[in-house]
């Protein structure tokens, strides 16, 4: 489905002061690099270095800081504002709000819930997933296929589950958070204290805390505190495959690329 200019404009105007210069009735079909965009497509320029881009590219509109303004009107259609980049991020948000097919709360009749545990209004539980004793999943909250809600977690607001996420009992993640597919919250610490040779498991008794507007990538691992909680601080984005261990604290807006480990109590 596409969209008019117009719409797009008018769909994120209450972010934004953004000019439209050009046809306000043109259709856009897709979203796209300058470098592979068509004649149907928008596209955006967020730094000088791609400037020489700018003229070559057939998009039919080109989001622009006013910097290049003149340059991409002399090309076509663009939309003026002060951060593209973050300009074309909430556009993308926008565009899958639009063309995601749309939601429809249930739970699979294979879904195993506790008796004891609280499910919120408008909330969607996927096949096989398992919900525990003590839980709580809050209003508009998506738990995916092969889900486990520990004994005693809590789940915030609107948070999305994908396939097989481990949630450990009880711990938490805030509202508005999105964790992908294999992610592990909760899981032991590795603490164990040497003894003639061998090794003692020394029990990992805190928990996971997580905050609100954070992303979990796929198979990432937040480890429990051995005493006091693991805590990832509200807007925290971490990619796939990082390993957090126990009792660190992860700050706020926090940025973690693939690959990376933080070892425990760091």
């Amino acid at each position: 489905m596409s969209l008019r200019l117009a719409d797009i404009v008018a769909g994120l105007s209450g972010d934004f002061d953004a000019r439209l210069v050009g046809n306000p009735d043109l259709q856009i079909d897709r979203l796209a690099p300058l470098e592979t965009a068509g004649t149907k497509d928008i596209s955006f320029l967020s730094h000088p270095k791609y400037a020489a881009k700018l003229p070559r590219t057939p998009a039919a509109c080109v989001i622009v800081t006013p910097a290049a303004e003149a340059a991409a009107i002399s090309r076509g259609a663009c939309i003026v504002v002060a951060d593209p980049y973050l300009y074309f991020a909430r556009l993308t948000q926008l565009w899958k709000r639009i063309h995601a097919p749309a939601v429809v709360a249930a739970i699979h009749p294979s879904a195993w819930i506790d008796p004891t545990a609280r499910i919120g209004p408008g909330v969607s539980i996927g096949a096989f997933a398992c919900i525990a004793a003590d839980a709580m999943v809050g209003e508009g909250a998506r738990i995916a296929e092969h889900c486990v809600v520990g004994t005693g977690a809590s789940i915030g607001a609107d948070t999305r589950l994908s396939a097989r996420v481990t949630l450990a009992e009880g711990c938490s993640l805030g509202e508005r958070c999105i964790v992908h597919p294999g992610a592990v919250i909760g899981a032991d610490g590795f603490g164990f204290a040497p003894h003639d040779g061998r090794w003692e498991k020394i029990e990992q008794l805190g928990a996971v805390r997580v905050g609100n507007d954070v992303e979990i990538g796929a198979n990432t691992c937040i480890d429990r505190g051995a005493l006091r909680d693991t805590v990832i601080e509200d807007g925290v984005k971490l990619d796939n495959l990082i390993q957090i261990g126990h009792n660190v604290r992860i700050g706020r807006h926090t940025a973690m690329a693939g690959c990376a480990g933080v070892a425990g109590s760091a």
